[in-house]
């Protein structure tokens, strides 16, 4: 995976203020259309409920439980062959994704149901990656 850097090339790189006046992250090499980008599949925390998310964000220092939130979602994953929705957070750098509400069009999309990205198209070196992030509903959460 492009960002597993096991003697790779190096893995992306954050850049502050470039989208949406923010922190982004962009490729650090070219990326062929296809190729894996981001495997999420060991790094995301997973909650298996409602209430497990709630006890986790309310834990937090209310600074860090706000950008937390801004850093889950829910998404469909294979548990023993069945299909389940479940609530994820990010605790790493792949929260930098870029999110294509700015009027950018997405380069980098999750292959259901996985957490792993691939590259939409090509992306050259210094690019932005931008994942498609959507702004997210907290009903189920709340």
């Amino acid at each position: 995976a492009f960002d597993d850097n096991n003697g790779g090339p190096p893995p992306f790189y954050l850049k502050r203020g470039a989208i949406n006046k923010g922190p982004s992250l962009f490729a650090s090499r070219n990326i062929a259309k296809g190729e894996l980008v981001h495997d999420g599949t060991n790094s995301n925390v997973m909650f298996h409920n409602a209430l497990a998310w709630r006890r986790f964000i309310f834990a937090l220092p209310r600074n860090r439980a706000c950008d937390m939130m801004d850093w889950s979602w829910t998404q469909s994953f294979f548990d023993g062959g069945v299909i389940k929705d479940e609530f994820f957070a990010a605790i790493n750098i792949s929260v930098f994704l870029g999110n294509t509400r700015v009027g950018r069009v997405m380069n980098v999309r999750p292959e259901p149901p996985s957490s792993r990205y691939y590259a939409t198209s090509y992306i050259g070196k210094d690019e932005a990656i931008l994942a498609g992030v959507l702004s997210m509903s907290y009903g189920a959460l709340l």
